[in-house]
């Protein structure tokens, strides 16, 4: 069996007043392209298609496109809702994906109650998909969980983590191809540079020690760095993300992941074969440290993907944006690196005393050296002569 296993595309997602939806579609036809020419049997996507609960309608459009294109070229495709999607709207939208072989499933439910699918794929083999949607974790803990020991809290997340597995993976059957889907954040999991950590955090983390070992692989989303994560468990990864989200992912390599493994025979666990493929059509993004002489002669060497402009200056320029974005109009981010100024000593003064003392510590700190004492008895005599003092 031949298994795709994508993630955390985010379509819709607005960043830095664009949209790229263009790279979006580029890049999705590739996929698209690959699992029909691959004849690849199943496709895991494992949360977050969208970027909002609510997304644009070219979005939507997007992401219809593909699950039809791959539902007809006979693969079958699962998706789970990750926390940035509504799982709501997507368990309706499932409705109509099943007509074309894509089964979505929004919110976690036990097994008995569809959290866990049988998919007889096209090569004759049967896949038990074990899938866990994004569970908030208001979902797991009471309020009053919540309100009180935050440790405690932090354990009942993982522990009911844990439970649901055991629960999704209790119905694995001995001669299938065996996997758990989930969308979470596993302890020892290495972020990316464009994670919101208001959802990914060691707060809410769940334990790899609670990943079934009777599983063939375990496909996760959540984290948009590609990755494996360590331990005595099946090969478990993080696909990633589609694109590099950010400029502190600039250089990372997205994959997505594709899986060839078969039913294991007892006694014997059935090999699986990992094979990270890189997705093409996206623009790379770029951080880049250039002067402006230097930036006159090469910028045609910089005219390809998203870039982050940092230009070392001697002085300030106020025209700097301009200047750059003429020479480079993808240039989304233009900053200027000026020489380190040694900041003058803070120098505090007790209260009450004498005015000429504070006047002394405004010279030192404006001029960077001590008034002389001529300037001071000046200060001294217009003083009290503003005061009407002898």
């Amino acid at each position: 069996m031949k298994i795709v296993h994508t993630s955390d595309w985010h379509i819709g997602r607005r960043w830095k007043g664009i949209q790229r939806l263009d790279e979006l579609e580029a890049v999705l036809d590739h996929l698209a392209a690959f699992i029909q020419e691959q004849s690849i049997d199943l496709v895991l996507h494992t949360g977050d298609v969208f970027e909002s609960r609510n997304p644009p309608a070219e979005a939507e459009q997007l992401v219809n496109r593909f699950l039809v294109r791959v539902g007809r070229s006979g693969a079958r495709m699962i998706v789970i809702a990750g926390n940035h999607d509504d799982p709501l709207r997507l368990d309706a939208r499932s409705l109509l994906t099943e007509l074309v072989n894509v089964q979505i499933i929004g919110r976690p439910r036990p097994a008995f109650r569809g959290g866990t699918r049988i998919v007889e794929t096209r090569c004759g083999e049967t896949a038990v998909v074990a899938a866990l949607p994004f569970a908030s974790p208001g979902a797991w803990v009471s309020a009053l969980d919540l309100a009180g020991e935050e440790a405690s809290a932090r354990r009942q997340y993982a522990l009911m983590f844990e439970r649901a597995v055991q629960d999704l993976c209790g119905a694995f059957l001995p001669d299938a191809v065996n996997i758990l889907m989930a969308h979470t954040h596993l302890e020892g999991a290495l972020f990316g540079e464009s994670e919101r950590r208001v959802h990914i955090g060691d707060d809410w983390a769940a334990s790899p020690e609670s990943l079934p070992s009777t599983a063939s692989y375990i496909a996760l989303g959540h984290i948009h760095r590609p990755q494996q994560i360590e331990g005595p468990v099946p090969p478990a990864y993080y696909a990633g993300s589609l694109l590099q989200m950010d400029f502190g992912e600039a250089g990372e390599e997205k994959t997505f992941v594709v899986v060839t493994t078969s039913p294991s025979k007892p006694g014997k666990r059935a090999k699986v074969e990992i094979e990270h493929v890189p997705y093409e059509g996206g623009l790379p993004l770029v951080d880049l440290r250039v002067s402006l002489a230097e930036l006159e002669k090469t910028a045609n060497r910089y005219r390809k993907g998203w870039l982050r402009v940092t230009v070392p200056l001697t002085q300030r320029d106020p025209d700097l944006n301009r200047k750059v974005r003429e020479l480079l109009p993808n240039a989304l981010v233009v900053r200027a690196e000026l020489p380190e100024v040694e900041e003058p000593p803070d120098i505090r003064l007790e209260t009450g005393v004498p005015p000429v003392k504070h006047y002394a510590s405004y010279h030192l700190r404006t001029h960077e050296e001590a008034a002389p004492l001529a300037v001071l008895d000046t200060f001294q005599d217009l003083y009290d002569q503003a005061f009407g003092e002898d």
